[in-house]
């Protein structure tokens, strides 16, 4: 007599079928999570990197150069608060004629938690020039700025409110913070070209 499978059999095959499938499912999905979070950190990691990059090419390649304002004041080569900087700056800017160095202002701040580089196209702009703004960072929650005058000398503020005068000094590095929600505090200390003394 030939002998088939009994419905016992066939309902065991089965769940061990489903069990298996189930297991194969899940392990496919945590995979398939993982990557799209790893890819995710990747990009976050790559994102705060050009940012920090830009923001140390940026002053090092500060100039000694004050500029005028919009309404014909004079500014210096770099002023800066605790939370904010601005100062000129030489960029390589290519051209079907080849790469030249282009001066210019640039700004950054945090504005609602995120970082802002903000450049001016002209040195000495006038009231309706305005300046392009560029968001470099998200979920930034505080960034500050310390300038280094002397050899133990660190300031809230440049240029200082007494002692330098001369608007086209530089100080001679400057420390960046830069605060962020998802990876704690990230701190550069950035040495400045010479500037006449």
């Amino acid at each position: 007599r030939d002998r088939g499978f009994t419905l016992l059999e066939l309902i065991v095959a089965v769940a061990v079928f489903a069990v298996v499938a189930t297991l194969a499912y899940s392990g496919l999905d945590l995979m398939l999570r993982s990557r799209a979070s790893l890819e995710g950190e990747a990009d976050r990691q790559r994102a705060v990197e050009l940012a920090v990059l830009g923001l140390e090419r940026d002053l090092r390649q500060a100039l000694a150069r004050p500029v005028r304002g919009p309404y014909g004041e004079e500014q210096p080569a770099l002023m800066g608060s605790a939370g904010a900087a601005e100062w000129t700056v030489l960029d390589l800017t290519s051209s079907r004629d080849g790469v030249h160095p282009v001066a210019g202002r640039v700004r950054y701040a945090v504005v609602d938690g995120a970082l802002w580089r903000a450049r001016d196209p002209v040195l000495d702009r006038s009231p309706r020039e305005s300046a392009r703004n560029r968001r470099v960072l998200e979920d930034v929650q505080r960034m500050s700025f310390r300038y280094v005058a002397g050899a133990r000398q660190r300031l809230d503020q440049w240029p200082p409110r007494t002692g330098i005068t001369a608007p086209e000094r530089l100080p001679r590095a400057v420390e960046v913070t830069l605060v962020l929600a998802d990876r704690g505090e990230i701190s550069r200390l950035i040495e400045l070209p010479e500037s006449p003394r």
